[in-house]
């Protein structure tokens, strides 16, 4: 159901009309043309399987018909489509709709430069490109009022953990250098970028609630932010909690199911081990906090392999990962039912970097 700012309540409609405004917050252009792409005879499929081969810098991709949680529900024998962009594409996530794919050309850890771009999928047009210095990491969302836009970071910043060497001062450093960065979203509609729009001071690359009040990063240092917003819709009061004791963790997800459950790897921390109740290596264990910080779930990788680039589904408690195998190779892409912590194999061979499973929902 989409909702028109007069139905929400009267902070949540004056935050919308306070982000979506031309003026009276930080903002960065975007030029591109509408390029609004008819593709006759067009079917969207059930569902995409989206990744980067590391090998060659290209996207991947299976469209499969099917519903992911059948028994038989299988990729195996699938024959994926090689998109040659000309580009270094990481991160891909598809559109609410199921037309658009979006992606960056550097990965989340890397502290580089980053553009973000959308392509129609199955069309030969050349993607579009956000028009901004920097952004990287790409989440789509429906906001309440209906409108379909992009969440992104626009540093790729590594906060330091007490693993780390000279944690202090380089905490110091760094974390001066992430609160002048920032998350921002951007509109799109009908093939076109609108104005990007700043969120919040600081990257927060795992996930955003609808409502925009709850945030995750881990990037070395797990944090959350919770927003408190003025009836006008501006920021009142932000409060940021470290968690997992300042362990190292990475490849954080938030849930969109109005759980706010965030699942993370970790280089097998205390916590971790403790919850668990047995030893592990690092990125054995998908763990999952609740919005507080308190660990509720942790799920076994098989042995002698390890996850990597975890992402949730959307649909029940799914989870799309990259394994690795003993010799650090991400060669296959599984899904993980974190209820039963059953694995189902979807790719195999190559390096297989951050895949996106995106599951068509029903009306």
């Amino acid at each position: 159901m989409l909702f028109s700012c007069k139905t929400l309540c009267p902070a949540w409609a004056s935050l919308l009309a306070f982000l979506c405004c031309t003026c009276g917050c930080s903002t960065e252009s975007s030029v591109d043309e509408p390029q609004e792409i008819d593709i006759p005879g067009e079917v969207i499929p059930d569902g995409y399987l989206f990744y980067r081969d590391d090998d060659t810098g290209h996207l991947k991709y299976i469209a499969f018909m099917g519903n992911i949680t059948d028994p038989g529900f299988s990729l195996l024998d699938s024959q994926a489509v090689d998109m040659d962009l000309g580009l270094n594409c990481y991160h891909p996530e598809v559109s609410p709709d199921g037309k658009w794919v979006a992606f960056s050309t550097s990965y989340e850890p890397a502290g580089e430069s980053s553009k973000l771009y959308v392509k129609r999928i199955g069309s030969s047009v050349a993607p579009l490109k956000l028009n901004v210095p920097n952004a990287a990491t790409p989440r789509w969302r429906i906001l309440p009022n209906g409108d379909t836009v992009i969440v992104y970071v626009d540093a790729t910043l590594v906060l330091p953990s007490k693993n780390m060497d000279n944690y202090e001062s380089e905490f110091k450093s760094r974390f001066s250098k992430w609160k002048k960065s920032g998350t921002w979203m951007v509109p799109f509609r009908a093939g076109a970028f609108g104005e990007a729009k700043k969120i919040t001071d600081g990257t927060f690359s795992g996930g955003i609630t609808e409502d925009m009040t709850f945030m995750v990063n881990a990037l070395g240092l797990f944090m959350g932010r919770h927003i408190t917003y003025n009836d006008d819709g501006s920021i009142k009061s932000t409060e940021d909690s470290v968690w997992y004791d300042r362990d190292q963790t990475c490849n954080a997800s938030l849930s969109r199911d109005g759980t706010n459950r965030t699942l993370f790897l970790d280089m097998s921390g205390a916590q971790g081990v403790e919850f668990a109740g047995e030893k592990y290596r690092p990125h054995q264990r998908i763990l999952v906090v609740d919005e507080f910080g308190n660990l509720v779930d942790a799920v076994p990788s098989p042995a002698g392999t390890a996850f990597d680039h975890t992402e949730w589904v959307g649909v029940d408690d799914y989870v799309v990962a990259s394994l690795q195998n003993a010799d650090l190779l991400h060669d296959k892409i599984i899904l993980v039912n974190m209820q039963d912590s059953s694995i189902v194999d979807l790719v195999h061979g190559g390096e297989l970097w951050h895949p996106n499973l995106w599951v068509k929902q029903n009306p």
